[in-house]
């Protein structure tokens, strides 16, 4: 029975190891591309741009050119895991069981000796072990070239969504769902169809609304000071900032003791109203932030730190896993009770 799910889907399994090494490979140049770059540019004599002797223009020009372009390049990469798994998940779930029965072998192996239940699980564990024993390379390079280009935080959209093992989840959630699409349209096109706009929905919902209400969210308060020498006043950047690599969900002007919550846009529109009533920043600084506290308003950040990375890595994609688990659970008993 396993080698029977093998032979049936061994194109698919082909082609995404081919592309997978292809990927791999492409990432892992990069990373140690830009890696160098990055080095050239930080150490000396360009010194990350922060002073470098004249006669090192040309060369420190033309490092940080390269270091910039090679840094460009790393917009491909960070699709590099996410989107293999996904697209396979979505093809193999649409074959395990809306495959068979738009082919009609589906009638064979029912009406033989192994039990629909066995048939299924069998389909299903060949599927995510080939998805997995795929997916982890993918995962565990993009990880590392996360690290190694320092191209984004790991924390930030971008990466979170593309390393870690969400591109593993991610794929293991999309399987579940075509297989599931499967067994009610009984045709593979119109699965994977389905099957992607119900993933692309999914994924929306998920970064907008659900990701930022898995970890409790940090807050700092933004005070910006004012300078005066020499008859020239300059503002300072905001003393407590949030940290580099956190995940920045929010700035703006909230209720001094709201408490670390994200506003609704008509709450958000209401205070930044409120102080734009206030006399001009540009005027008097200290008039501005007078008027602010009175309003009872302070400027925040609100963010999550690097630290939570596999906290919020675990608990999202356990939700992925979790929804995998019912729905694979009702496919299966939809699958005892379908007429081949």
């Amino acid at each position: 029975m396993t080698w029977m799910a093998w032979r049936l889907q061994r194109s698919v399994y082909l082609f995404f190891v081919a592309v997978s090494l292809l990927l791999i490979a492409y990432a892992i140049v990069n990373g140690l591309h830009i890696e160098a770059l990055r080095h050239q540019w930080l150490d000396q004599p360009c010194h990350g741009g922060n002073g470098f002797a004249a006669k090192y223009q040309a060369l420190c020009q033309s490092t940080f050119t390269r270091y910039s372009n090679a840094m460009v390049t790393g917009t491909y990469v960070h699709w590099t895991a996410v989107l293999p798994t996904a697209v396979l998940g979505l093809l193999l779930g649409a074959n395990t069981v809306a495959g068979e029965m738009d082919r009609n072998t589906v009638r064979t192996a029912w009406t033989q000796s192994i039990t629909r239940g066995r048939w299924f699980t069998t389909k299903v564990a060949v599927g995510l072990g080939s998805l997995v024993a795929l997916a982890i390379p993918l995962c565990v390079t993009v990880s590392w070239w996360l690290s190694a280009s320092k191209w984004t935080p790991r924390i930030s959209t971008n990466g979170f969504t593309y390393a870690g093992w969400m591109p593993l989840t991610t794929g293991i959630f999309a399987f579940a769902v075509t297989t599931i699409v499967g067994l009610i349209l009984r045709r593979p096109g119109w699965t994977v169809a389905v099957g992607l706009a119900v993933m692309v929905l999914v994924a929306w919902a998920m970064q907008t609304d659900v990701r930022t209400n898995l970890v409790a969210l940090h807050s700092t308060t933004l005070t910006i000071t004012t300078v005066t020498k020499g008859g020239v006043t300059v503002d300072r950047p905001p003393l407590k900032m949030a940290p580099a690599n956190a995940w920045v969900i929010f700035n703006g002007y909230v209720p001094v003791h709201r408490g670390n919550t994200i506003p609704t846009w008509s709450q958000e529109t209401t205070w930044i109203n409120a102080v734009n009533q206030c006399p001009s920043i540009v005027t008097s600084q200290s008039v501005y932030d007078t008027c602010v506290r009175k309003l009872g308003l302070h400027d925040v950040e609100l963010y999550v730190p690097d630290i939570q990375y596999w906290e919020l890595q675990l608990r999202e994609g356990g939700l992925y896993l979790a929804s995998t688990a019912l729905l694979l659970g009702a496919a299966l008993l939809l699958v005892r009770r379908t007429r081949a």
